[in-house]
Protein backbone atom coordinates (compact mmCIF):
# COMPACT_ATOMS: atom_id res chain seq x y z
CA UNK A 1 0.00 0.00 0.00
CA UNK A 2 2.56 2.59 0.76
CA UNK A 3 5.27 3.83 -1.63
CA UNK A 4 7.23 7.03 -1.36
CA UNK A 5 4.96 9.68 -3.19
CA UNK A 6 5.00 13.11 -4.36
CA UNK A 7 2.80 13.97 -1.58
CA UNK A 8 5.10 12.44 0.81
CA UNK A 9 8.50 13.98 -0.57
CA UNK A 10 6.35 17.32 -0.55
CA UNK A 11 5.24 16.92 3.03
CA UNK A 12 8.17 16.29 4.05
CA UNK A 13 9.80 19.27 3.16
CA UNK A 14 6.69 20.91 4.06
CA UNK A 15 6.08 21.15 0.69
CA UNK A 16 7.57 24.17 0.29
CA UNK A 17 10.72 23.75 -1.98
CA UNK A 18 9.41 26.19 -4.38
CA UNK A 19 11.95 29.37 -5.10
CA UNK A 20 11.86 32.08 -7.71
CA UNK A 21 10.63 35.62 -8.06
CA UNK A 22 13.77 37.89 -6.89
CA UNK A 23 13.50 41.58 -7.93
CA UNK A 24 16.11 42.24 -10.51
CA UNK A 25 19.00 44.35 -10.18
CA UNK A 26 22.43 44.74 -12.08
CA UNK A 27 24.01 44.92 -15.21
CA UNK A 28 23.47 43.28 -18.19
CA UNK A 29 21.64 43.24 -21.48
CA UNK A 30 19.50 40.61 -23.70
CA UNK A 31 17.53 41.35 -26.79
CA UNK A 32 13.93 40.79 -25.54
CA UNK A 33 13.46 37.87 -27.91
CA UNK A 34 16.01 35.69 -26.19
CA UNK A 35 15.03 37.10 -22.81
CA UNK A 36 11.80 35.45 -23.49
CA UNK A 37 13.00 32.23 -25.19
CA UNK A 38 15.14 31.69 -22.09
CA UNK A 39 12.26 32.33 -19.47
CA UNK A 40 10.24 29.80 -21.75
CA UNK A 41 12.68 27.42 -21.59
CA UNK A 42 12.78 27.96 -17.75
CA UNK A 43 9.00 27.98 -17.19
CA UNK A 44 9.10 24.09 -19.27
CA UNK A 45 11.53 22.88 -16.61
CA UNK A 46 10.10 24.10 -13.74
CA UNK A 47 8.80 22.03 -11.10
CA UNK A 48 5.32 20.90 -9.77
CA UNK A 49 7.37 20.57 -6.83
CA UNK A 50 6.00 21.47 -3.04
CA UNK A 51 2.89 23.34 -2.34
CA UNK A 52 3.87 24.39 0.61
CA UNK A 53 6.00 27.80 -0.14
CA UNK A 54 4.60 30.31 -1.78
CA UNK A 55 6.48 30.46 -4.94
CA UNK A 56 8.62 33.43 -5.15
CA UNK A 57 11.47 35.46 -3.88
CA UNK A 58 14.13 33.20 -3.38
CA UNK A 59 16.78 35.84 -2.66
CA UNK A 60 17.09 38.21 -0.47
CA UNK A 61 18.69 42.01 0.08
CA UNK A 62 22.18 41.54 2.12
CA UNK A 63 21.26 41.72 5.88
CA UNK A 64 17.45 40.80 5.80
CA UNK A 65 16.12 37.92 7.85
CA UNK A 66 12.81 36.61 6.98
CA UNK A 67 10.88 33.80 9.18
CA UNK A 68 7.88 31.97 7.25
CA UNK A 69 5.35 29.95 8.83
CA UNK A 70 2.46 27.98 6.84
CA UNK A 71 -0.80 26.25 7.56
CA UNK A 72 -0.81 23.24 5.11
CA UNK A 73 -3.65 21.00 4.48
CA UNK A 74 -4.02 17.85 2.45
CA UNK A 75 -6.04 15.96 1.33
CA UNK A 76 -6.89 12.77 -0.66
CA UNK A 77 -9.47 10.21 -1.70
CA UNK A 78 -8.53 8.87 -5.18
CA UNK A 79 -5.36 7.61 -6.55
CA UNK A 80 -4.08 7.24 -10.32
CA UNK A 81 -4.63 3.38 -10.31
CA UNK A 82 -3.01 0.95 -12.57
CA UNK A 83 -3.83 -2.95 -12.02
CA UNK A 84 -4.33 -5.36 -14.73
CA UNK A 85 -7.65 -7.51 -15.26
CA UNK A 86 -8.33 -10.44 -17.54
CA UNK A 87 -4.73 -10.16 -18.95
CA UNK A 88 -5.71 -6.00 -19.33
CA UNK A 89 -3.68 -3.31 -18.22
CA UNK A 90 -6.32 -0.76 -16.72
CA UNK A 91 -4.86 2.95 -15.92
CA UNK A 92 -8.17 4.66 -14.15
CA UNK A 93 -8.69 6.65 -11.05
CA UNK A 94 -9.25 4.61 -8.02
CA UNK A 95 -10.85 5.08 -4.83
CA UNK A 96 -8.02 5.42 -1.93
CA UNK A 97 -9.46 2.19 -0.29
CA UNK A 98 -9.59 0.24 -3.69
CA UNK A 99 -6.80 -2.43 -2.17
CA UNK A 100 -8.79 -3.05 0.70
CA UNK A 101 -12.16 -4.24 -1.57
CA UNK A 102 -13.05 -7.50 -2.59
CA UNK A 103 -16.46 -9.45 -3.32
CA UNK A 104 -14.55 -12.37 -2.79
CA UNK A 105 -11.83 -12.07 0.36
CA UNK A 106 -9.39 -15.05 -0.06
CA UNK A 107 -6.16 -15.21 0.00
CA UNK A 108 -5.34 -11.90 -2.19
CA UNK A 109 -6.23 -9.53 0.61
CA UNK A 110 -4.81 -12.42 3.54
CA UNK A 111 -2.11 -13.96 2.07
CA UNK A 112 -1.62 -16.77 4.85
CA UNK A 113 -4.75 -18.76 3.19
CA UNK A 114 -2.85 -19.94 1.05
CA UNK A 115 -0.76 -22.00 3.43
CA UNK A 116 -4.10 -23.25 4.65
CA UNK A 117 -5.35 -24.07 1.08
CA UNK A 118 -2.46 -26.12 0.57
CA UNK A 119 -2.55 -28.30 4.44
CA UNK A 120 -6.55 -28.61 3.21
CA UNK A 121 -5.38 -29.83 -0.12
CA UNK A 122 -3.47 -32.24 2.08
CA UNK A 123 -6.07 -33.11 4.17
CA UNK A 124 -8.57 -33.83 1.40
CA UNK A 125 -6.16 -35.66 -1.33
CA UNK A 126 -7.24 -33.18 -3.82
CA UNK A 127 -7.44 -29.82 -5.47
CA UNK A 128 -9.55 -27.66 -3.24
CA UNK A 129 -11.94 -24.21 -4.16
CA UNK A 130 -10.13 -21.09 -3.31
CA UNK A 131 -11.26 -19.83 0.34
CA UNK A 132 -13.34 -17.29 0.88
CA UNK A 133 -14.37 -15.21 4.02
CA UNK A 134 -17.21 -12.82 1.97
CA UNK A 135 -17.64 -9.85 0.69
CA UNK A 136 -15.96 -6.14 1.73
CA UNK A 137 -16.27 -2.85 1.41
CA UNK A 138 -13.44 0.09 2.12
CA UNK A 139 -13.68 3.89 2.14
CA UNK A 140 -10.50 5.21 2.93
CA UNK A 141 -9.36 9.04 2.72
CA UNK A 142 -6.50 10.56 4.23
CA UNK A 143 -5.79 13.83 5.14
CA UNK A 144 -2.86 15.71 6.82
CA UNK A 145 -2.09 19.11 8.80
CA UNK A 146 1.60 20.51 7.81
CA UNK A 147 3.18 23.20 9.56
CA UNK A 148 6.55 24.00 8.24
CA UNK A 149 8.68 26.57 10.10
CA UNK A 150 11.32 29.05 7.36
CA UNK A 151 14.18 30.84 8.35
CA UNK A 152 15.96 32.62 5.58
CA UNK A 153 18.88 35.21 5.61
CA UNK A 154 20.65 37.32 2.97
CA UNK A 155 24.31 36.77 3.29
CA UNK A 156 25.61 38.40 0.27
CA UNK A 157 23.37 40.41 -2.39
CA UNK A 158 23.42 37.34 -4.55
CA UNK A 159 23.26 34.46 -1.63
CA UNK A 160 20.88 33.49 0.75
CA UNK A 161 20.86 30.55 2.88
CA UNK A 162 18.24 28.95 5.41
CA UNK A 163 16.73 26.23 6.92
CA UNK A 164 12.75 24.83 7.35
CA UNK A 165 11.80 22.08 10.20
CA UNK A 166 8.49 21.15 9.32
CA UNK A 167 6.17 19.26 12.06
CA UNK A 168 2.70 17.40 10.67
CA UNK A 169 -0.47 15.73 12.01
CA UNK A 170 -2.18 13.13 9.45
CA UNK A 171 -4.65 11.41 9.92
CA UNK A 172 -6.41 8.17 8.17
CA UNK A 173 -10.11 7.81 7.89
CA UNK A 174 -11.22 4.48 7.36
CA UNK A 175 -14.36 2.63 7.35
CA UNK A 176 -15.21 -1.08 6.03
CA UNK A 177 -17.99 -3.10 5.52
CA UNK A 178 -17.85 -6.97 5.70
CA UNK A 179 -20.75 -9.32 4.85
CA UNK A 180 -20.30 -13.24 4.35
CA UNK A 181 -21.86 -13.34 1.04
CA UNK A 182 -19.96 -16.11 -0.81
CA UNK A 183 -18.29 -17.50 2.29
CA UNK A 184 -17.21 -21.05 2.23
CA UNK A 185 -15.04 -20.69 5.74
CA UNK A 186 -16.03 -19.10 9.09
CA UNK A 187 -14.76 -19.17 12.69
CA UNK A 188 -12.41 -22.48 13.05
CA UNK A 189 -14.01 -25.06 15.53
CA UNK A 190 -12.58 -26.93 18.19
CA UNK A 191 -10.79 -30.17 16.78
CA UNK A 192 -8.71 -30.95 19.59
CA UNK A 193 -10.73 -34.01 20.24
CA UNK A 194 -10.89 -35.16 16.60
CA UNK A 195 -7.48 -34.64 16.29
CA UNK A 196 -6.57 -36.72 20.09
CA UNK A 197 -8.91 -39.44 18.24
CA UNK A 198 -7.21 -39.72 14.98
CA UNK A 199 -3.76 -39.70 16.60
CA UNK A 200 -4.82 -42.59 18.77
CA UNK A 201 -6.21 -44.69 16.11
CA UNK A 202 -2.78 -43.40 13.85
CA UNK A 203 -0.96 -44.92 16.70
CA UNK A 204 -3.50 -48.23 16.68
CA UNK A 205 -2.80 -48.15 13.01
CA UNK A 206 1.28 -48.35 13.60
CA UNK A 207 0.85 -51.19 15.89
CA UNK A 208 -0.85 -53.24 13.12
CA UNK A 209 1.58 -52.35 10.43
CA UNK A 210 4.25 -53.46 12.54
CA UNK A 211 2.43 -57.20 12.97
CA UNK A 212 2.08 -57.25 9.45
CA UNK A 213 5.64 -55.90 8.26
CA UNK A 214 7.27 -58.05 10.85
CA UNK A 215 5.56 -60.98 9.73
CA UNK A 216 6.51 -60.14 5.97
CA UNK A 217 7.58 -56.96 4.79
CA UNK A 218 6.59 -57.93 0.78
CA UNK A 219 3.30 -58.78 1.50
CA UNK A 220 0.57 -57.19 0.28
CA UNK A 221 -1.19 -56.28 3.60
CA UNK A 222 2.09 -54.46 4.88
CA UNK A 223 2.21 -52.56 1.81
CA UNK A 224 -1.47 -51.90 2.01
CA UNK A 225 -1.61 -51.07 5.77
CA UNK A 226 1.73 -48.98 5.69
CA UNK A 227 0.19 -46.22 2.72
CA UNK A 228 -3.04 -46.12 4.75
CA UNK A 229 -0.64 -45.09 7.86
CA UNK A 230 0.94 -42.84 5.83
CA UNK A 231 -2.83 -41.15 4.72
CA UNK A 232 -3.93 -41.11 8.39
CA UNK A 233 -0.57 -39.11 9.58
CA UNK A 234 -0.96 -37.16 6.33
CA UNK A 235 -4.45 -35.74 7.41
CA UNK A 236 -3.59 -35.40 11.13
CA UNK A 237 -0.69 -33.39 10.27
CA UNK A 238 -2.46 -31.01 7.60
CA UNK A 239 -5.34 -30.42 10.15
CA UNK A 240 -3.44 -30.05 13.04
CA UNK A 241 -2.29 -26.93 11.65
CA UNK A 242 -5.02 -26.26 9.91
CA UNK A 243 -7.04 -25.76 13.28
CA UNK A 244 -4.70 -23.86 15.19
CA UNK A 245 -2.41 -21.98 12.57
CA UNK A 246 -4.95 -20.32 10.88
CA UNK A 247 -8.42 -18.26 12.36
CA UNK A 248 -10.83 -19.59 9.91
CA UNK A 249 -12.07 -23.27 8.61
CA UNK A 250 -14.08 -24.38 5.69
CA UNK A 251 -18.04 -24.37 7.10
CA UNK A 252 -20.38 -26.86 6.97
CA UNK A 253 -22.11 -27.76 3.75
CA UNK A 254 -18.97 -25.81 1.87
CA UNK A 255 -17.37 -27.95 -1.01
CA UNK A 256 -14.55 -28.20 0.99
CA UNK A 257 -16.24 -29.10 3.60
CA UNK A 258 -17.58 -31.95 2.40
CA UNK A 259 -14.79 -33.13 0.47
CA UNK A 260 -13.39 -33.64 4.10
CA UNK A 261 -15.93 -35.39 5.17
CA UNK A 262 -15.92 -37.98 2.57
CA UNK A 263 -12.15 -37.99 3.29
CA UNK A 264 -12.88 -39.23 7.04
CA UNK A 265 -15.39 -41.29 5.47
CA UNK A 266 -12.78 -43.20 3.48
CA UNK A 267 -10.31 -43.59 5.89
CA UNK A 268 -12.32 -44.50 8.71
CA UNK A 269 -13.72 -47.26 6.61
CA UNK A 270 -10.34 -48.23 5.54
CA UNK A 271 -9.03 -48.34 9.02
CA UNK A 272 -11.73 -50.60 10.27
CA UNK A 273 -11.32 -53.19 7.79
CA UNK A 274 -7.40 -53.86 8.85
CA UNK A 275 -8.84 -54.15 12.27
CA UNK A 276 -8.68 -49.93 13.53
CA UNK A 277 -12.74 -48.82 15.40
CA UNK A 278 -11.31 -46.08 16.47
CA UNK A 279 -10.69 -43.56 13.88
CA UNK A 280 -13.57 -40.78 14.24
CA UNK A 281 -16.68 -40.68 11.92
CA UNK A 282 -16.69 -36.97 11.41
CA UNK A 283 -14.75 -33.84 11.35
CA UNK A 284 -15.55 -30.65 13.03
CA UNK A 285 -16.47 -28.09 10.22
CA UNK A 286 -17.04 -24.43 10.79
CA UNK A 287 -20.79 -23.41 11.61
CA UNK A 288 -19.97 -19.61 12.51
CA UNK A 289 -19.75 -17.04 9.40
CA UNK A 290 -17.71 -14.28 10.07
CA UNK A 291 -18.64 -10.77 11.05
CA UNK A 292 -17.34 -6.92 10.56
CA UNK A 293 -16.09 -7.06 14.18
CA UNK A 294 -14.24 -10.68 13.74
CA UNK A 295 -13.34 -9.75 9.90
CA UNK A 296 -11.43 -6.98 11.51
CA UNK A 297 -9.89 -8.88 14.41
CA UNK A 298 -7.96 -11.28 11.64
CA UNK A 299 -5.87 -8.21 10.95
CA UNK A 300 -4.65 -7.77 15.08
CA UNK A 301 -4.83 -11.29 16.15
CA UNK A 302 -2.09 -14.06 15.79
CA UNK A 303 -4.69 -16.22 13.86
CA UNK A 304 -3.54 -15.68 10.20
CA UNK A 305 -0.07 -14.21 12.07
CA UNK A 306 -0.51 -10.48 10.24
CA UNK A 307 -0.37 -9.28 13.87
CA UNK A 308 -1.36 -5.09 12.64
CA UNK A 309 -2.73 -2.36 14.17
CA UNK A 310 -5.90 -2.12 14.26
CA UNK A 311 -8.09 -1.84 11.33
CA UNK A 312 -9.74 1.37 12.02
CA UNK A 313 -9.39 5.34 11.98
CA UNK A 314 -5.71 6.54 12.71
CA UNK A 315 -4.23 9.34 14.16
CA UNK A 316 -0.99 10.74 14.29
CA UNK A 317 0.25 12.98 17.25
CA UNK A 318 2.14 16.25 16.38
CA UNK A 319 5.34 14.92 14.80
CA UNK A 320 8.31 16.56 13.31
CA UNK A 321 9.86 15.56 9.75
CA UNK A 322 12.74 15.93 7.62
CA UNK A 323 14.34 19.10 8.36
CA UNK A 324 15.86 20.94 5.22
CA UNK A 325 18.81 22.97 5.01
CA UNK A 326 19.83 25.05 1.58
CA UNK A 327 21.26 27.90 -0.47
CA UNK A 328 20.29 29.72 -3.30
CA UNK A 329 22.55 31.91 -5.62
CA UNK A 330 21.77 35.12 -8.24
CA UNK A 331 23.65 33.97 -11.66
CA UNK A 332 22.65 36.67 -13.53
CA UNK A 333 19.88 39.07 -13.45
CA UNK A 334 19.33 41.94 -16.11
CA UNK A 335 19.09 45.18 -15.69
CA UNK A 336 16.81 47.16 -13.83
CA UNK A 337 18.18 50.85 -13.96
CA UNK A 338 15.49 53.79 -14.58
CA UNK A 339 16.15 55.20 -18.39
CA UNK A 340 16.74 58.64 -18.96
CA UNK A 341 12.71 59.43 -19.33
CA UNK A 342 12.21 57.54 -15.88
CA UNK A 343 10.46 54.51 -17.33
CA UNK A 344 11.19 51.15 -15.85
CA UNK A 345 12.97 48.55 -18.46
CA UNK A 346 9.69 46.31 -19.99
CA UNK A 347 11.57 43.01 -19.51
CA UNK A 348 13.10 41.90 -16.26
CA UNK A 349 14.83 38.78 -15.96
CA UNK A 350 16.66 37.19 -13.02
CA UNK A 351 18.25 33.78 -13.32
CA UNK A 352 19.56 31.50 -10.46
CA UNK A 353 20.69 28.21 -8.55
CA UNK A 354 20.22 26.16 -5.73
CA UNK A 355 21.42 23.34 -3.56
CA UNK A 356 19.42 21.01 -0.76
CA UNK A 357 19.98 19.07 1.86
CA UNK A 358 17.07 17.03 3.00
CA UNK A 359 17.95 15.19 6.47
CA UNK A 360 16.14 12.09 7.48
CA UNK A 361 14.48 13.47 10.93
CA UNK A 362 10.88 12.43 10.62
CA UNK A 363 9.67 9.31 11.59
CA UNK A 364 8.70 6.19 8.66
CA UNK A 365 6.11 4.22 8.15
CA UNK A 366 4.65 1.69 10.14
CA UNK A 367 5.25 -1.72 9.08
CA UNK A 368 2.04 -2.93 10.92
CA UNK A 369 -0.02 -0.14 10.34
CA UNK A 370 -1.54 -0.38 7.20
CA UNK A 371 -3.17 3.08 7.35
CA UNK A 372 0.01 5.36 8.36
CA UNK A 373 1.57 7.55 6.75
CA UNK A 374 4.80 8.54 8.39
CA UNK A 375 6.14 12.31 9.16
CA UNK A 376 8.92 11.70 7.00
CA UNK A 377 11.37 9.07 5.70
CA UNK A 378 14.35 8.62 7.86
CA UNK A 379 16.67 9.10 5.10
CA UNK A 380 18.92 11.98 3.20
CA UNK A 381 18.27 13.97 -0.11
CA UNK A 382 20.77 16.11 -2.32
CA UNK A 383 18.33 18.50 -4.51
CA UNK A 384 19.85 21.02 -6.90
CA UNK A 385 17.77 23.71 -8.64
CA UNK A 386 17.76 26.46 -10.98
CA UNK A 387 14.89 29.31 -11.32
CA UNK A 388 13.72 31.54 -12.91
CA UNK A 389 11.85 35.05 -12.61
CA UNK A 390 10.72 37.52 -15.76
CA UNK A 391 8.79 40.73 -15.28
CA UNK A 392 6.73 42.31 -18.40
CA UNK A 393 5.94 45.93 -17.12
CA UNK A 394 4.41 46.46 -13.86
CA UNK A 395 1.51 43.95 -14.13
CA UNK A 396 2.71 40.53 -15.69
CA UNK A 397 5.33 38.05 -14.67
CA UNK A 398 6.38 34.30 -14.47
CA UNK A 399 8.52 32.38 -12.69
CA UNK A 400 9.49 28.94 -13.66
CA UNK A 401 11.82 26.54 -11.76
CA UNK A 402 13.48 23.03 -12.12
CA UNK A 403 14.47 20.82 -9.38
CA UNK A 404 16.11 16.85 -9.08
CA UNK A 405 16.48 15.65 -6.16
CA UNK A 406 19.13 12.10 -5.46
CA UNK A 407 17.49 10.02 -2.28
CA UNK A 408 19.79 8.30 -0.71
CA UNK A 409 19.67 4.79 0.63
CA UNK A 410 18.75 3.50 4.59
CA UNK A 411 17.89 0.44 5.96
CA UNK A 412 14.19 0.23 6.96
CA UNK A 413 11.91 -2.22 8.16
CA UNK A 414 8.75 -3.54 5.86
CA UNK A 415 6.58 -5.78 5.74
CA UNK A 416 7.34 -7.29 2.54
CA UNK A 417 4.62 -7.77 -0.15
CA UNK A 418 2.99 -6.69 -3.37
CA UNK A 419 0.97 -3.61 -2.93
CA UNK A 420 -2.53 -5.30 -3.04
CA UNK A 421 -1.35 -8.25 -1.00
CA UNK A 422 -1.72 -5.78 2.11
CA UNK A 423 -2.42 -8.48 5.38
CA UNK A 424 0.80 -10.32 4.72
CA UNK A 425 1.28 -12.56 7.35
CA UNK A 426 4.54 -11.08 9.85
CA UNK A 427 6.64 -14.01 9.45
CA UNK A 428 8.25 -14.30 7.42
CA UNK A 429 7.09 -10.79 5.59
CA UNK A 430 8.30 -7.85 8.03
CA UNK A 431 11.85 -7.92 7.06
CA UNK A 432 14.90 -5.01 7.46
CA UNK A 433 15.58 -3.71 3.74
CA UNK A 434 17.88 -1.64 2.07
CA UNK A 435 15.69 0.90 0.24
CA UNK A 436 16.95 3.31 -2.12
CA UNK A 437 13.49 5.66 -3.08
CA UNK A 438 14.03 6.64 -6.48
CA UNK A 439 15.20 10.42 -7.80
CA UNK A 440 12.87 12.49 -8.80
CA UNK A 441 12.36 15.78 -10.68
CA UNK A 442 9.84 18.60 -10.55
CA UNK A 443 8.73 21.00 -12.77
CA UNK A 444 6.64 24.51 -12.26
CA UNK A 445 5.63 27.37 -14.18
CA UNK A 446 3.74 30.43 -12.59
CA UNK A 447 2.57 33.45 -14.33
CA UNK A 448 1.69 36.32 -11.99
CA UNK A 449 -1.03 39.19 -12.67
CA UNK A 450 -0.43 42.54 -10.12
CA UNK A 451 -3.96 43.71 -9.45
CA UNK A 452 -2.29 46.27 -7.51
CA UNK A 453 1.34 46.60 -5.57
CA UNK A 454 0.12 44.65 -2.79
CA UNK A 455 -2.05 42.14 -4.54
CA UNK A 456 -0.82 39.47 -6.73
CA UNK A 457 -3.24 36.51 -8.20
CA UNK A 458 -0.86 33.68 -8.64
CA UNK A 459 -1.58 31.07 -11.42
CA UNK A 460 0.44 27.44 -11.20
CA UNK A 461 1.02 24.56 -13.35
CA UNK A 462 3.37 22.08 -11.93
CA UNK A 463 4.17 18.63 -13.11
CA UNK A 464 6.23 15.76 -10.85
CA UNK A 465 8.05 12.49 -11.87
CA UNK A 466 9.84 9.52 -9.75
CA UNK A 467 12.08 6.70 -10.46
CA UNK A 468 10.80 3.61 -9.27
CA UNK A 469 12.00 3.04 -5.44
CA UNK A 470 14.94 0.05 -5.53
CA UNK A 471 14.71 -2.59 -2.52
CA UNK A 472 17.52 -5.58 -1.41
CA UNK A 473 17.99 -7.77 1.79
CA UNK A 474 21.52 -7.94 2.91
CA UNK A 475 20.70 -11.59 3.13
CA UNK A 476 18.24 -13.60 1.38
CA UNK A 477 15.61 -15.20 3.01
CA UNK A 478 12.95 -18.15 2.25
CA UNK A 479 9.87 -16.85 0.50
CA UNK A 480 10.70 -13.08 0.82
CA UNK A 481 10.71 -11.28 -2.60
CA UNK A 482 12.03 -7.22 -1.91
CA UNK A 483 11.17 -6.80 -5.53
CA UNK A 484 7.43 -6.89 -4.73
CA UNK A 485 8.47 -3.29 -2.91
CA UNK A 486 9.33 -1.85 -5.64
CA UNK A 487 5.38 -2.16 -7.56
CA UNK A 488 3.80 0.83 -8.22
CA UNK A 489 6.87 3.25 -6.42
CA UNK A 490 6.77 5.12 -9.97
CA UNK A 491 5.23 8.25 -9.87
CA UNK A 492 3.85 11.01 -12.13
CA UNK A 493 1.36 13.66 -11.41
CA UNK A 494 0.42 16.75 -13.33
CA UNK A 495 -1.41 19.65 -10.99
CA UNK A 496 -2.85 23.28 -11.23
CA UNK A 497 -4.09 25.56 -9.21
CA UNK A 498 -3.51 29.35 -7.84
CA UNK A 499 -4.40 31.76 -5.14
CA UNK A 500 -4.03 35.41 -4.00
CA UNK A 501 -0.50 37.00 -2.26
CA UNK A 502 -1.00 40.41 -0.29
CA UNK A 503 2.78 41.28 -0.02
CA UNK A 504 4.04 44.57 1.30
CA UNK A 505 7.30 43.90 -0.07
CA UNK A 506 6.90 45.52 -3.27
CA UNK A 507 5.55 48.22 -2.61
CA UNK A 508 8.00 49.26 0.16
CA UNK A 509 4.97 50.85 2.15
CA UNK A 510 4.55 49.84 5.49
CA UNK A 511 5.96 46.79 7.78
CA UNK A 512 7.08 44.34 5.03
CA UNK A 513 5.23 41.72 5.28
CA UNK A 514 3.58 38.99 3.18
CA UNK A 515 0.10 37.03 3.26
CA UNK A 516 -1.40 34.54 0.63
CA UNK A 517 -3.66 31.51 0.27
CA UNK A 518 -3.31 29.28 -2.30
CA UNK A 519 -5.38 25.65 -3.68
CA UNK A 520 -3.63 23.10 -6.07
CA UNK A 521 -5.01 19.86 -7.25
CA UNK A 522 -4.12 17.17 -9.17
CA UNK A 523 -5.49 17.23 -12.36
CA UNK A 524 -3.97 13.54 -14.18
CA UNK A 525 -0.95 11.12 -13.07
CA UNK A 526 -0.02 7.62 -13.28
CA UNK A 527 2.14 5.05 -11.36
CA UNK A 528 -0.99 3.02 -9.52
CA UNK A 529 -0.36 4.59 -6.07
CA UNK A 530 -0.60 8.36 -6.78
CA UNK A 531 -3.09 9.95 -5.18
CA UNK A 532 -5.17 12.08 -6.60
CA UNK A 533 -4.38 15.30 -3.67
CA UNK A 534 -5.72 18.59 -3.11
CA UNK A 535 -3.88 21.22 -0.85
CA UNK A 536 -4.75 24.51 0.54
CA UNK A 537 -1.94 26.89 1.88
CA UNK A 538 -2.04 30.00 4.06
CA UNK A 539 1.05 31.42 4.41
CA UNK A 540 2.85 34.34 6.47
CA UNK A 541 6.43 36.08 5.85
CA UNK A 542 7.78 38.39 8.18
CA UNK A 543 10.96 40.31 7.20
CA UNK A 544 13.65 41.92 9.18
CA UNK A 545 16.80 43.78 8.95
CA UNK A 546 19.77 42.72 11.05
CA UNK A 547 22.68 44.40 9.58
Amino acid sequence: MKSRTEDHLEERSSIGRGVVRARPGGTGYLPSLLILACTVLLSLVAPLGLVGQEFSQPLLPVGRLRFEVNSLFHFADERFGRRTESGTLVKETEPLGFDFVDAAVGSRLFPALENLEADLATATGATIAPLVLGKTRAVLTKDAVWLPLRLDLGVLDWLTVGGMVPFSRRRAEFETSFQDTGANVGLTPDGNTFLAAVGAANLALDGVVTSLCGADPSSPACTQATTLLADGEGLHGALSNGYSNHAVFPLTGSETGDALQARVTTLETAYQAVGVATFPSSVPLATTVLTNDSYKNLVTSTGLDIQGDSLSTWRSPWEMGDAEMYARARLWRSSDEIGANGAAPSFRMEIGAGVLFRLGSGRIDSPRNFLDTGSGDGQNDIEVSVFGALDSGERLSVVGEFRYGVQRPVQVRKRVTAPDRIFAPLTPAEQTVRWNPGDYARFRLSPRVHLTQEVTLVFDLRYFRKKSDRYRLDEAVAGVDPTLLELETKQRRLGMGGGVVYSTVRSGRGRPVEARFLFHKAISGGGGATPKTSRFEVGLRFYRGIW
